[in-house]
């Protein structure tokens, strides 16, 4: 791969008009650097910083290089530690800590520009028996019968960035009204939900199908908080930042097919907040847990 030839596509793309669906599988296919390292590429995106998401995935992506056959991913826990760049590829770095029995443990450092912007532990487990239980599968509508989020902002004419009027890497399909516009009346929002999938199909490995879901379990947990309080985003006084993000993988899921993520912040407070998240298969099945704290402030 030629990074300059990368930076270039990346910089035409953010400085002119955003367009195209970026391929996820591409994001997925790190470039070895040799003894347990590994280069990524970023995402055009109109803003300064890169979207935590490619973060996320690259980093399971990566440790995932590092672990034998048998062990799929069960957790992540992830510290974003300065902004990353967009324009700029990621270079990761994987710490082998631990491989057991039935367990392994990587640290993964990223780093840009020789600083370090994001660290991870990320745990694998061969499945085992045990007691078995979960949270309900909520009520919702077939995703068939949604709109896109793309296609309901552009046929409601919504204000705001051309760039979220075009397809995106993630299909989202919000059950409910979007907090885009903002609510005229907040109202307390106990539950949110949204389909998302891959609009790609990808391959038969389930490490690729858990980083697709990582990434896509960052684009919309903050929106409860959006939703309650009746901000928005765009807004130039609004202060957002994701401070860390943990996952748990309970069962193996396909990311290229729908999955209900259903979201609430269930705490505010001294400039930042908490949102969880509980992701479901079609058959009503709980594959995976979310949280994540992130400071937001207006003024």
């Amino acid at each position: 791969m030629d990074d300059r030839a990368g930076t270039a596509r990346v910089n035409a793309v953010t400085v002119g008009e955003y367009e195209g669906v970026p391929l996820l599988r591409e994001l997925l296919d790190l470039e070895a650097l040799g003894a347990d390292r590994y280069r990524g590429r970023t995402q055009p995106r109109p803003a300064q910083r890169l979207f935590g998401g490619v973060l996320l995935a690259q980093s399971i992506a990566a440790a995932g290089r590092t672990v034998q056959a048998g062990r799929p991913v069960h957790s992540l826990h992830a510290l974003f530690v300065r902004g990353a760049s967009p324009a700029e590829h990621v270079e990761y770095s994987v710490d082998r800590i631990r491989d057991g029995g039935s367990t392994s443990a990587r640290r993964v450092i990223a780093r840009q520009g020789g600083h370090e912007v994001f660290s991870a532990t990320v745990s694998f487990q061969r499945g085992r028996g045990g007691v078995r239980h979960q949270k309900a599968f909520p009520s919702a509508p077939s995703p068939e019968t949604l709109l896109s989020l793309h296609e309901r902002l552009a046929r409601d004419r919504v204000d705001g960035p051309d760039w979220w009027k075009l397809p995106r890497a993630i299909d989202l399909r919000h059950v409910d009204d979007p907090p885009y516009p903002p609510r005229q009346r907040p109202e307390d929002v106990t539950r949110h939900l949204v389909w998302i999938k891959t609009r790609e199909t990808l391959p038969e490995d389930p490490l690729i199908h858990a980083c697709a879901l990582a990434y896509a379990s960052d684009m919309t947990l903050l929106e409860p908080v959006m939703l309650r309080h009746g901000l928005d985003r765009h807004a130039p006084r609004l202060r957002m930042a994701s401070l860390d993000h943990a996952m748990w993988f309970h069962q193996e899921a396909r990311s290229d097919d729908w999955l209900l993520y259903d979201q609430d912040s269930p705490v505010g407070e001294d400039g930042r907040v908490l949102a969880q998240g509980a992701v479901f298969d079609p058959q009503g099945r709980q594959v995976a847990t979310v949280a994540q704290e992130a400071l937001l402030g207006v003024g």
